[in-house]
């Protein structure tokens, strides 16, 4: 309680309705406070507030996504200062005291993340291995069935994702395909670069899944490292019943609002639970992994807590992502903070072994929301892929890998 009347005694008077700059300094290894600063400044004084960010030692990733959030400024380390433009430590956060707005250290806490606004941007990760490589030929084929998009969008890739070595022969076998799509801005191709120990299931596919959200200085294969805010993994067994999924999924994002404009999301995962016909039980009770995801940091450093006690390479996990909700079910308080972070949908529905009988007329009409299914097909192709032509080609790609 000391501490608490101290902190009130030393704030700062900020701003009262009036517009107002401040600058700060950051290096890579403070990037969750300047996010934490950036997502009070957007929770109580968007309208009327910029940051500039003093550069010195942001990582390229961490610099990409600056750029997408709203009213940010970035400078270089040599920039001089303004003298108008009051300094704010990045270890602060914004809050507001009748109307007023001051300023207080974070106290290690960081409450505001997932208040920043920012042009989203989505990838759409599609992991495989090489006996999967034929399924995911046929999942691109389904644009032939079921347009993923409306209109050519600016703001999200399509990335092929694969387990083993950049110029490994299911690599070079990948960098053939060619394949083109209004609806993806960029075609890239990621490889994991598993080990010998690390390339079984299900071990492999969480590992895969873990490397898409390990902090942006730590690799390359991290999607935030390329400024993405968003993505939706689609295993090749993932496969549209209608046209325009893609746009269905951007809709979970904006949630009705300009594709350009500046928003925020409070959720970190939106899927399926299991919606097929087997009896599971409630201790699987979760989202499935085919599923869409805020890359936010407050989301990365909540995985940190659930792979100390589920390490996904240990006998101690079910599953990267029935482990999350293990975790929430057993740490009941600590749940209570982060439960509404996952939000079940019906966008897409998991019917994992079973299939959920969307070949059925009264499946589409009973499920009008539905546009994805996640299930287990042996053969694709004579579902509605009859006959496939042949994708390959010699095409120059780019090398993405650890």
């Amino acid at each position: 309680m000391l501490y608490y009347y101290i902190l009130i005694i030393n704030l700062t008077l900020l701003v009262n309705s009036y517009i107002f700059k401040y600058e700060t300094s950051c290096n890579s290894f403070e990037f969750k406070d300047l996010e934490n600063l950036i997502g009070s400044l957007h929770r109580y004084a968007l309208d009327n507030g910029q940051l500039i960010v003093r550069d010195i030692g942001l990582t390229i990733g961490q610099r990409k996504l600056l750029k997408r959030y709203q009213n940010i400024e970035i400078i270089s380390a040599k920039y001089k200062q303004k003298e108008n433009i009051p300094m704010i430590n990045v270890k602060h956060e914004f809050f507001p005291i009748n109307e007023t707005l001051f300023s207080r250290y974070n106290n290690g806490k960081y409450n505001y993340i997932d208040s920043i606004r920012k042009r989203f941007y989505l990838a759409i990760v599609i992991p495989f291995i090489q006996s999967q490589f034929n399924k995911l030929i046929d999942q691109l084929n389904f644009e032939k069935n079921y347009s993923p998009c409306r209109n050519q969008s600016n703001s999200i890739d399509l990335i092929l994702y694969h387990n083993e070595k950049i110029s490994s022969i299911l690599d070079n076998k990948t960098r053939q395909i060619h394949y083109q799509n209004k609806c993806f801005k960029n075609i890239r191709i990621f490889a994991a670069d598993l080990s010998e120990n690390e390339n079984s299931y299900p071990i492999g596919s969480a590992i895969m899944w873990k490397k898409l959200l390990i902090n942006e200085q730590f690799s390359r294969t991290s999607l935030r490292y390329y400024g993405y805010t968003h993505f939706f993994l689609m295993e090749p067994d993932t496969r549209p019943i209608r046209s325009y999924w893609l746009d269905i999924i951007v809709e979970q994002i904006i949630n009705g609002h300009d594709r350009e404009s500046y928003i925020s999301t409070q959720w970190w995962m939106i899927g399926s639970l299991y919606r097929g016909f087997q009896s599971l039980g409630q201790n699987y009770l979760h989202i499935n992994g085919n599923a869409l995801y805020h890359l936010s940091l407050s989301f990365i450093l909540f995985l940190q807590y659930v792979s100390y006690e589920y390490p996904y390479d240990s006998k101690q996990s079910s599953g990267y992502d029935l482990d999350l909700f293990l975790y929430l079910f057993k740490h009941i308080d600590k749940g209570k903070k982060f439960w509404h972070k996952f939000q079940f949908s019906d966008f897409i529905q998991n019917c994992w072994h079973t299939g959920c009988n969307e070949m059925n007329e009264e499946f589409l009409y009973n499920n009008p929301n539905t546009y994805l299914i996640h299930e287990l097909i042996k053969d694709l192709q004579s579902y509605h892929l009859i006959n496939i032509p042949s994708y390959f080609t010699n095409v120059r790609l780019l090398n993405y890998s650890n």
